[in-house]
């Protein structure tokens, strides 16, 4: 069972006060009635985080073509929504206790659907680093209607606690499709854990909105050089900037 200490537990904004079997019993319930003794009848406030595409750096940076690379391969990329599985698909955000304790935040959610964010995200790495010749698109109504389909899988998307460090911890799995026929053109995954010194909320979601960012575009490189040739990585890095998405 998680073993939270007072620390770790008032960080995360919950109190723990009742000892032996009820509390036990009370964590198993998923931590509801602890709630209520410990702000007294009153819930703490909801706080709503974004993944967000982070500031370029090295790992992220856009990128145009060499005037001396052969040019992308014809066709466009649909992403779809990224597989969330179990705790990752709500929107409660997911914190987890050394390897195998796993909890979420009662009051602090994603804005968006964890699916969807990844997904956004992907778009506008894809249209800052492309691919392929014409655009990345999430969300298509018809997804079969491009030449390439990007399916990607949330393995890890959380805070992890160890003592007295917290870290972020992102992996996620990938595959590039031919779209007509649905065969598999490339399949990778790719995983990053990194401290976070100041173990505030916001700090842990820019950290995870950095880290996936990173991850992301490792399959992305991998995958390109993978179905498109190492030629089609010699990329020079463009003036940073914004993305277009607001």
């Amino acid at each position: 069972m998680m073993n939270l200490s007072s620390r770790g537990a008032k960080r995360r904004g919950i109190c723990f006060s009742l000892a032996g079997r009820k509390s036990r019993f009370l964590a198993t319930l998923g931590m509801t009635g602890v709630l209520a003794a410990c702000f007294h009848g009153k819930l703490p406030p909801q706080e709503f985080y974004r993944l967000r595409l982070p500031e370029p750096t090295d790992s992220i940076a856009a990128a145009t073509p060499d005037a001396a690379v052969p040019t992308l391969a014809a066709g466009g990329i649909a992403i779809v929504p990224y597989v969330a599985p179990g705790l990752y698909g709500n929107r409660n955000i997911v914190f987890r206790v050394d390897e195998a304790a796993y909890g979420s935040y009662p009051n602090r959610e994603w804005a968006l659907p964890v699916s969807t964010m990844l997904g956004m995200l992907t778009e506008d790495i894809f249209r800052a680093r492309p691919l392929t010749r014409d655009a990345a698109v999430f969300d298509p109504p018809s997804p079969h209607a491009y030449a390439y389909v990007w399916r990607g899988l949330v393995r890890e998307l959380e805070e992890v606690d160890r003592g007295k460090h917290v870290y972020a911890v992102v992996r996620f799995d990938a595959r590039l499709l031919r779209a007509k026929d649905d065969s598999v053109m490339w399949a990778g995954s790719a995983r990053l854990e990194r401290l976070v010194p100041e173990a505030t909320m916001p700090a842990i979601v820019t950290m995870l909105s950095q880290l996936s960012a990173e991850v992301i575009t490792q399959l992305q490189e991998a995958a390109r050089t993978s179905v498109f040739g190492p030629a089609a990585s010699a990329v020079r890095p463009a003036a940073r900037g914004t993305t277009g998405r607001p």
